[in-house]
């Protein structure tokens, strides 16, 4: 977990470094970038603090303050997966309806706020589903779960995997879209007018690249994790994915 914070924060650092030197960098991706990085280091301080936390200072794990920190890390979860989005939407604005640029720099700003409301809003429902529905984490095994309850299996398959499914396709079909405009646009031109030859692949690379973190954390945790008896394996799928997602961010 400490060697996950260090090279995941140093990562961070260094992409917020690289949007600052980069004026290609100096708009809406850039400020998307920005604010997933901030949260990537917060929800790497917060999951470092809490997890390695003397047992006898730690709160119990169904105190407030424990419910509190827990909840936290799963809301920057939802934000950082919802940026992922944002980004896409991005790439689509820019590249098939170009003359709604203008309009997405100034509302990128309260998209961000409506990410930060709906993440805030998928927490308080796991609550107003089951007051004793909510993340845990066990010092004994180094694990992360959800209390369980009637709603537990419900809120697991729709609000957290249904959801980040939701969010992968949605940002391959926006870059597929994207993609396909793209190469629409290169069999109109002259091949001698072309400036960026590798603009397909490096769209791919980020599309996928993109939807790395959430789908590691969804086929990990909610596929392998649950079929698994080693302790370690499932360490592994579950604390270590967590903050691995937040590197990969990075």
């Amino acid at each position: 977990i400490m060697q996950l914070f260090i090279v995941g924060v140093l990562c961070c650092i260094l992409a917020l470094f690289t949007i600052k030197r980069t004026p290609e960098l100096h708009n809406s991706f850039g400020v998307l970038c920005n604010w997933q990085m901030y949260a990537d280091i917060f929800q790497l301080v917060l999951i470092t603090a809490y997890c390695l936390m003397p047992t006898h200072w730690a709160p119990g794990p169904h105190t407030l303050t424990s419910i509190i920190i827990c909840q936290t890390v799963e809301t920057l979860y939802f934000f950082t997966g919802q940026l992922h989005v944002l980004m896409a939407v991005h790439r689509f604005v820019y590249i098939t309806v170009p003359r709604w640029a203008k309009t997405w720099r100034r509302v990128t700003s309260s998209l961000i706020f409506i990410c930060t409301a709906t993440s805030i809003g998928r927490i308080l429902l796991m609550t107003a589903l089951d007051s004793r529905m909510y993340w845990v984490y066990d010092r004994e095994t180094a694990l992360w779960f959800i209390t369980e309850t009637p709603w537990t299996f419900f809120y697991e398959m729709y609000l957290e995997l249904g959801w980040s499914i939701g969010e992968m396709v949605t940002i391959l079909i926006l870059d597929g879209i994207t993609l396909s405009r793209i190469r629409s646009w290169r069999a109109e031109i002259s091949p001698s007018r072309i400036a960026h030859r590798h603009i397909e692949t490096r769209l791919v690379m980020q599309s996928f690249c993109q939807c790395i973190p959430t789908a590691s954390i969804t086929v990990l945790y909610f596929v392998v994790f649950p079929n698994v008896e080693s302790q370690l394996v499932q360490f592994m799928c579950c604390t270590f994915v967590l903050s691995f997602g937040n590197v990969l961010d990075a």
